[in-house]
This record gives C-alpha cells, structure tokens and sequence, in this order.
C-alpha cells in the first residue's frame, strides 16, 4: 500500500491492534472474525443483506494478501453497501474501507461508492461534528466535490453558532458551480446557491453597519478579508455587472474604504478585473483615489504607491485623456506632490521618479527625441536621463529604464549611449569605485540594449557585419573592464554578489551573439568556428564562478551551455549546485532535464547511483504531490479560513497533472533506461501515462526569471538561443509519450522463465496491432504543428515513427490488393527518406581536426536521434518478418504470407536500420579515439584561445583541461549505450 496504514479505533484489543500493524494478515482475519461473533460490534460485522454479514476488519486485511480471489473482497464490499443503502455510521469503519479499496481500484470510483458512504454516516449522525468532519476530509483529499457540499451543508444546518462552517459550505458550493463533476445545469444551479448565501451574509454586515450604532456584525455574515475576497471571487463568477459594480461602491466592501483600513489586496483585485473590461475611468478614479489618500496627520498615504499602481493609473489616464482633459495635470500635480513629500522613503522615491518617466512616456507627446548641443531636447529624453542619473547607483536602474529606452527613436538612443553615459561615467568616476563600476556597467548594458534593437541597423548596408562590429565592441570593453577589477581590485571579484557576475554574463552574451549574430538565428546549426565563441563564454563564467559559486544566474547560463556543446557531465555537476527545490522543480526542470536521455544518456543511467538520484529529483516531485487527488493542505487552508488557498490548490494541483515536465518527466525517465538497455516496461502502468488521453492540453510551465533580460524585447533572449532544441509544448509532450508507447510495445521482451516468446501467441500480436493503430490515430493527431515545436532530426524521428506505427498494422492484415502495396510502398519509401534525412543532419567525422570532434560533440542530440529512429526501424520490421514467418508457418498455401517482393523491402529497410546503429556505434568509437590523451587537450585549448588572447589575462588556462575531462566523460557513458 501507497497511503499509510491506519490504526484501529480505541477499544481494539491489544492482540488484533499488534497483529494489524505488524501486517500478519491471517491472524487479523481470524481475531476480527472472532470478535465480530462475540462482540456483535457493527466495526466487525455489518449486515449487507438480510442473510449475509461482512466483517470489515476482516474484509480490510482479506485486501492485503496475496490469494487475487480474497484481494478485491473490500472492493465488492464497499460496491455492496453502496448499492444496497447501507449506512455505516462508524467513521473508523469507513477509514479501513477506504485504506484498503484505493490502491485496488480507479481515483474516480471515490466518487461512486466512498464518497456516498461518507454522506450517509454524516446524515444519520448530523451532530457528531468529529465524525463530519473527518468525512468531509476525506471527501476533499479525494476530490468528491458532490459529496463534500452535501457533508459541508449537514454542518452549517447542524452547527449554524460556528460561522467557518457557512464560509465553507458556500466556498464548496462554489467549487463545485466550477467542476466538471457537476453537469451544466447543476453548476448554474450551485453557483446561484453559493452567489445567494455569501450575498446574505454580506447584506447582514452592511445593515449592521449601516444602522450606525455600533453593534457587532452578525456572526453569519461577511467580515473577515479572505471572506471579502470570496465575496468578490463568487460575484465575479456568478453576479451580473451591476452586481459587481453595487459590490464595489459598497461604503463596507468597497475597495476604497477596505484600503483605509491597510487592505491592499482588494484594491488590486478590482484593478484586474476593470482593465480586463477595459473600464479605464474607474481604474483612473479608484488609482486616484487611493494614491490621493493621507493619513492623520494630513501627510500622504503611500500605502498604494507601488509601481504597479502608478503604471495603471498613468495608462488609464492615457485612455482618458481626450474624454478628460484634467487627466494629465492630475496625475503631473499628484507626482510632483509626493515628490515634494518630506522625509519620502528611498524605495518610494524610485518609484514616484519613475512614475514620472512614465508619465512623460504616454501623456507627453513630442515629436523627436533629438538632443541640441549634447543635451536632451525632449521631455522625455529629459526626463528619463534625469531617472537615470538619480538612480545610476541602483542595481535595479537598467531594468527600471529599459522599456522607456526602446521607445526612443534612433536619434534619442544615440544621445543617450554617445553622450549621456559617457558623461555619467566621467562624473561618476569622482565619486568613488563602487559609483564608477556601476555606472559603467549601466553604460555597457545599455549599449548592448541598443546593439540588440533592430532601430539601430535601419540604415546599414550590411547589418551582419555592423552587429559583429557593436558586439565586439561591447565584448573587448567588457572585457577590459573585468580585468580592470581583476587586477586593481580582485577581491571585488568575490566580496560584490551582483557586479562581477553581472559584468561576465554581459561578455559572455556578447560571446554568444558573435556565435551567430542572426538575432532570430539557431545556435545548434553554427560551424564549429563559431562555437569557439561559446567556449569563449564558458571560460569567462566559469571562471567567474568560482568567486560566486552559488550565483544561480551563472549556473543556469553555464548548464545549458555545457548541454549544448557536449560537456553535459558539468552540467550535472552545475545543476546539483544550483538546489532546485522540489517546489519549483516543476517550472525550472525542463531546463536541464529536457531532452537529456538523448544528448547524454548516462547521466541518468539507473544502475549508477548518482543517475538514479538525478532522475528521481525530477519523479518525485510528482509522486509526492500528486500521490491523493488533492493534497492536506486544501483541509489545512479550510481550516486556517485562508479561501483565497483554498481556491487556488485545486488550480495549481490541475496544472501540475497537466503539466508538460510531468510528461516529459516519463519520457526522459523510460527512453534513459531503454537506450541504456535496463527498460523496465512500465509505461503502461504509469500514471504520468495513463492519465493523459489526446485531449489532454499539457502545459509548458518554465521559469525563465533567474536569466537576466537585456535584449531587446522584440529579439529571442539568450536562454532560447541556448536551448538544444524548442522549449516543451503540448503537442511535442504527446509524441514523446506516443514514441515511447510505440517502443514499449514492439520491444518489450518477457522475462527468461516465460518460455513462449510473447510475440508467439495469437493474443498478443492482436495486442500489437491494436496498440499500435491506437498509437498511429494518435500521431496523426499531432504530427502535424509548427515547426517551431521541433527540431529537425525530431520533426523526422516523430515523423518515421507515425508512419511505422501504420506500417506494421498494415503488413499484419489479411488483405493483398494493389491498394496495399501502394500504401506499403509509400510508407517504406518515407521510413528510408527519413532515415537519410536525419544521417544528413549530422556531421561527417572523418579527420582528426578539433573543429570535426568539436561539429560532433555539439550533435550529439542529433546523434541519439538518429539510434532512436533506427532502432524503432529495426523494431518494427523484426516484428512485421517474424509475424510473416508465423504466417507461413500456419499456412503452408502461401495465402496469408507477404509477397515476396514486399518481404525483400522489409529485409532491405531492416539491414538499413541495423547498418544505421553500426555507423552510430562506430562514430562513438572513433570519438573516444581522437580525444584521448594530451594532444587532443593541448590543440583544443590552442584553438579555444585562438583570437582571444585577451582572455588568457581573466580565465584560467585550468578550466580547459576541465572542458576535455567532462567531453571524455560524456564519450565514456556514450559507450554504454545499446545500439542493437
């Protein structure tokens, strides 16, 4: 059993309680048999009929043994008392019941047979809130909404003095006017139940207020904050307009004076809600409103004045500004008010300022952003080098000022990165080190913002070699201002956590951009000449690094480096360091682990220890939280009143199931170990599998904000250029899956002491043929998509694999016509071309060069690829040749045989397949070979510094040698791989 086992209830003798928790399963039976004939305990005996006893102790260890015949005899017992009305009112009764039936049967069944069972105990001992309770427990974790609101109603009837009970009879109500386990007339039905019962409670509060003497609100009625948001959640949901509009001019719930009393959340809420209606005059109102706000002392409230805020209320004013005239001088008057502000806070300075910046940005227009005599001309320009000159000192400044430097014109961007910076940096450089450094980093992220923006190469002939130009630009003074650190102040290098690290992921982008300068270009396709560059930016942050060994912007940039050139080992090392928590291993998992049983099989190797322990940082994410439909903490959110959570885990828990790094999850986990030769065949039991039909939309769910963003915003960021192939999607998650099911069925091998070879037997090659024409109708579902959601060699591998899943079920059938074998020749034709397809995307290693072992290292992907196609090549036309020969076996007419010529194309694809494997094995061999030894090591690091000299001064020479050790460890698990 999954769940832990319960104790039996007070009362239990010590033998039957020490024989059910060791597990001694017979001894149970036989004491719970006992004294069910003694005792006459409905615990132990409970009448299903008016002949026929069950003993439930009895029942539940019956479950537990081996023999099949007694292993389901609790599930037929729960199926018997559900279909016959049994009320079991003992609640430790149901508990065992439910212990020993859920690993026996589908999560879905709660619904049908625990769930009920838990409503009658509930209704025929209404007063027992203990009892209740637990069920109502059970019914959550479960997921049984229909039970769960018919428990939660019996409590608020039964305890109508306790008010948590109301909120959570009317929060499940709710839920369930939202699930689809209630039809689309009963969820209109419970949503206008839920909107009624929490609209009461709310008029009770606002007559109480309203009757201005003071009293107490009735203890059935709105009062708390989580309760207000439920108000607002369900009348959203199940009001009218007029409904939400009474709710927010409410003198109780209304936002403005919710935010008086230091309620933010509130406010915010109904922000969102009018800009998704557009309803820009009431944003502008209530922004003006809160941000007007003072306090007792007639000083400024500045509890709303957040960015967030200013940015809604300028945007909205923006949308007015022609039906309101006054809307830009109040909000100008507003701002140079709390500028004015004595005693103003740093942190809402910055934001009034920017605010400012802004507000000249979207109310101001001006023609040009040209600047006369080296000065800004316009207002904006003004303002926003005078944000910039404020703030220079600030981490925080470029990110602050980017969006508004996109939106200068091209003469705007000139002065600002000609004549602006260079004058702050001059002035900076009086004030001190520490002022200097940052303000030449501001200067050089600025300039590479600018290097990124396509407004900068309007006018040149040849834009490659201008973009090379900026890039080297920015990567020699880059480069020459970290080794100014280095050498006058290294200990900078390791006592500042954000300068250094910043300064060498800056180089380093540049380093990638001179990879491949194409802004919208691949950087798997690149010559090998070109990927020096990357080595050069592996060098730099590695270095770097190891002053700042837990900078997590660093690690995440050096891991899918390493995983694009072949040293996946590092990255492994590097991803270990960086501590992913399993809470977040969802959103950031797909960084490191997407496509790696590919690029680097033995990482995840499950007979080595390390690589079982890699993999399973990834499945037990899953495991543990999805091990109960709903986790304990939606029963600890209900019973903190935190409504708010209570909404929202059964959101997050739905994405998680859905989530496309759980598929992807499965399929890294099962091709690992298939590729490695150790699969375990379990893919059909799987839940990651079982759980996802074709109308699943699996979700991409990636956290890219640990990497910083400096391009500009209409250009692909680094990460997506560093990425082996495109980020998971719910179409690639799919034909993952489907391959994986595809491998699983034609090569699963039973174990050695099943005599009969599985494929022999009539049973199951109808088993074959079905699951695979169930695979084909799938892939047809999904083959074809954008391009974008692929690789090359994938788009071929899939591809390959949809149509052996048609091919095989097409040479099992009984039919030989013309049609036939046009429809086997075209599929044939299409497996061959595709094979020749995919040994065309990889490049010939036939020379000792490093630039050849280096093309090859970085197609590595390409190259697992290009086995898997082979392998479900020769997979599938083994099967189609043995199937064949059973036929010919059975019938010696010849009838049900292939033609001859059919079977020679089929011989003929086989031997390209197996000839495939060959060459990838051999392509192995021949690169442990060449980079063997200290020739290769020292021609690679010649070539690696070869035109940047100037990195010699700032990276060790040491990190090389480490480079040819982890390539040499990625040749070695290739090694271990199954190419048969």
């Amino acid at each position: 059993m999954n769940r832990s086992r319960p104790r039996l209830k007070n009362g239990v003798d010590l033998q039957l309680q020490s024989a059910f928790s060791d597990g001694n399963w017979p001894v149970v039976i036989r004491l719970a048999e006992k004294r069910a004939r003694s005792l006459n305990d409905p615990y132990y005996e409970v009448r299903l009929s008016v002949c026929r006893l069950a003993l439930i102790v009895k029942t539940c260890a019956e479950s537990q043994v081996d023999d099949p015949s007694a292993k389901y005899t609790a599930v037929a017992a729960v199926s018997q008392f559900v279909k016959d009305g049994t009320v079991i009112k003992d609640v430790d009764a149901l508990d065992l019941l439910e212990w020993a039936t859920l690993d026996l049967t589908e999560e879905d069944d709660f619904l049908e047979t625990l769930g009920p069972l838990r409503v009658r105990a509930v209704k025929a001992a209404p007063k027992d809130k203990h009892a209740a309770s637990r069920c109502l427990e059970s019914c959550l974790i479960h997921w049984d909404l229909t039970s769960a609101q018919q428990i939660a109603a019996v409590l608020d009837r039964s305890f109508p003095q306790e008010r948590h009970f109301m909120f959570w009879n009317i929060a499940i109500t709710y839920m369930l006017s939202t699930s689809p386990q209630a039809t689309e007339d009963k969820k209109k039905l419970y949503g206008m139940l839920a909107f009624k019962q929490i609209e009461r409670a709310a008029q009770a509060a606002e007559q109480a207020a309203s009757s201005g003497d003071g009293t107490q609100p009735p203890a059935r009625s709105v009062q708390k904050e989580e309760e207000i948001l439920l108000l607002y959640e369900i009348t959203e949901t199940h009001g009218t307009h007029q409904d939400f509009e009474k709710l927010v001019s409410s003198p109780v719930f209304g936002p403005l004076p919710l935010f008086r009393q230091g309620r933010k959340e509130l406010f915010l809420r109904v922000i969102a809600r009018h800009r998704r209606d557009s309803n820009w005059g009431a944003i502008y109102r209530l922004c003006n409103d809160c941000l007007s706000e003072k306090d007792a002392d007639g000083k400024p409230n500045l509890l709303a004045s957040d960015y967030h805020v200013w940015e809604e209320f300028i945007y909205s004013a923006s949308q007015i500004k022609v039906a309101d005239e006054t809307a830009v001088e109040t909000v100008q008057g507003l701002l140079l008010q709390l500028i004015k502000s004595p005693n103003l806070r740093p942190i809402y300075r910055r934001n009034v300022l920017l605010a400012r910046v802004s507000a000249t940005f979207q109310l101001i227009s001006d023609e040009t952003d040209d600047s006369v005599d080296g000065k800004a001309s316009s207002t904006r320009l003004r303002e926003l080098t005078r944000y910039i000159e404020d703030q220079a000192n600030s981490p925080a400044c470029f990110d602050d000022i980017k969006p508004f430097v996109e939106k200068l014109d091209r003469s705007g961007m000139d002065h600002l990165a000609q004549d602006f910076m260079p004058q702050l940096c001059e002035k900076r450089e009086s004030e001190g080190d520490a002022e200097a450094r940052q303000a030449r980093l501001l200067s050089l992220k600025v300039r590479y913002l600018m290097a990124t923006c396509p407004l900068s190469y309007s006018s040149v002939p040849d834009e490659a070699a201008a973009r090379t130009r900026c890039f080297t630009s920015i990567w020699q003074d880059g480069l020459e201002f970290y080794k100014d650190i280095a050498t006058k102040s290294a200990d900078t290098l390791s006592v500042d956590p954000q300068l250094p690290p910043e300064l060498a992921l800056l180089v380093a982008f540049c380093s990638i951009k001179l990879a491949n300068t194409d802004p919208n270009g691949s950087l798997a396709s690149i010559p090998a000449s070109s990927r020096r560059h990357l080595f050069h930016a592996i060098l730099l942050l590695e270095y770097q690094l190891s002053f700042s060994p837990k900078n997590s912007q660093l690690l995440l940039v050096l891991v899918q480096l390493h995983l694009l050139l072949g040293s996946a080992p590092r990255s492994r090392q590097l991803w270990d360091e960086l501590g992913v928590k399993r809470t977040i291993m969802d959103s950031l998992a797909p960084l490191f682990y997407d496509r790696l049983s590919l690029a680097s099989p033995a990482l995840l190797s499950p007979s080595e220890n390390w690589g079982w322990q890699l993999m399973d940082m990834l499945t037990s994410h899953f495991s543990y939280s999805l091990k109960l439909r709903m986790p304990r903490r939606l029963v600890d959110a209900f019973e903190s009143e935190s409504y708010s959570s209570v909404l929202e885990i059964p959101k997050y828990i739905h994405s998680l199931r859905t989530s496309a790094t759980r598929a992807i999850s499965l399929v890294e986990e099962t091709r690992s170990e298939r590729v490695l030769g150790a699969p375990t065949w379990e893919l059909f039991s799987d839940p990651r599998f079982t759980e996802v039909s074709d109308d699943t939309q699996l979700k991409e769910t990636i956290d890219y904000g640990s990497f910083p963003s400096w391009d500009y915003s209409a250009s692909p960021p680094v990460y997506a250029r560093l990425r082996l192939g495109p980020p998971p999607s719910n179409r690639r998650a799919h034909l993952g899956l489907l391959a994986e099911a595809f491998h699983d069925v034609l090569g699963y091998k039973p174990p050695t002491a099943y005599k009969v070879a599985m494929a022999s037997s009539t049973p199951d090659q109808v088993f074959v043929i079905e699951s695979l024409s169930r695979i084909g109708n799938s892939f047809n579902k999904f083959l074809s998509g954008p391009s974008s959601d692929l690789m090359p060699a994938e788009a071929v591998y899939y591809d390959v694999i949809g149509l052996l899943s048609t091919l095989v079920p097409l040479c099992a059938g009984s039919g030989r016509s013309p049609a036939f074998e046009a429809a086997f020749g075209q599929l044939v034709d299409a497996v061959t071309a595709g094979l020749e397809a995919l040994r065309a995307q990889i490049p010939y290693y036939g020379g000792l060069g490093v630039e050849e072992v280096v093309n090859l290292f970085s197609s590595m992907h390409t190259v697992g690829v290009y086995r898997e196609t082979a392998s479900g090549v020769a997979l599938a036309t083994r099967w189609i040749l043995d199937f064949n020969e059973r036929a010919r076996e059975r019938d010696r007419s010849g009838q049900s045989n292939l033609p001859k010529e059919v079977t020679a194309r089929v011989k003929g694809l086989h031997a390209a397949a197996e000839a495939a494997l060959g060459e990838g094995r051999g392509w192995v061999t021949g690169l442990k070979a060449h980079i063997r030894g200290d020739d290769f090591q020292g021609r690679f690091k010649s070539w690696v510094f070869e035109d940047a000299e100037a990195l010699r001064d700032v990276a060790y020479e040491d990190i090389v040698p480490g480079l040819v050790a982890n390539m040499r460890e990625n040749v070695a698990g290739w090694q271990q791989v199954k190419w048969e």
